[in-house]
């Protein structure tokens, strides 16, 4: 699934926050404790994974065909689908704040871990000299560790429900 949300899509005050809901989504749903989502494709010998850039987010599985449809309704399951009774959506992520809290160290050690690789942190500079300091496309994908620091379950869940929905999202 690719949603048409990135980096870009930042708020200005929380730079990294695309990055941060592609981490946090794995947390748990209303159906689903973080332990079953990373579980679900794992005990059929499949893969499930995710990563942001600029301009998308993708969540993808690795899977057998005949596994296909489980791996499509855990994907749907984590991001948001539709009521049957309505056109209005359901968000079935959750961001439980103790998960939320625990993450935060593991996208702050991946933004160190960016830092001490010069070779990777050139291409920031580039893209903030190519678009200018400030703009949507220049800032580090990563975000800014004040910005992860003060994120929270109501963030992610604002970002969800602006940014996952049905016209900005392709299978």
């Amino acid at each position: 699934l690719i949603i048409n949300a990135g980096s870009r899509d930042d708020h200005a005050s929380r730079l990294g926050l695309a990055h941060f809901v592609e981490h946090t989504i794995f947390k748990g749903t209303t159906h689903r404790r973080a332990w079953h989502i990373l579980n679900r494709m794992e005990t059929v010998g499949g893969e499930l994974n995710a990563y942001t850039d600029k301009e998308g987010t993708c969540f993808y599985t690795r899977v057998l065909s005949a596994d296909a449809p489980a791996a499509f309704e855990l994907i749907a399951d984590m991001v948001t689908s539709p009521r049957l009774d309505s056109s209005d959506l359901v968000m079935h992520s959750v961001f439980p704040e103790a998960e939320i809290e625990r993450e935060k160290d593991v996208v702050l050690e991946e933004v160190a871990s960016y830092r001490d690789t010069p070779s990777e942190a050139v291409f920031d500079d580039f893209e903030d000299l190519i678009f200018g300091s400030g703009s949507s496309m220049g800032h580090n994908i990563l975000g800014a560790e004040d910005h992860i620091t003060a994120m929270g379950s109501t963030d992610c869940a604002r970002y969800l429900k602006e940014q996952y929905v049905p016209e900005n999202m392709s299978f």
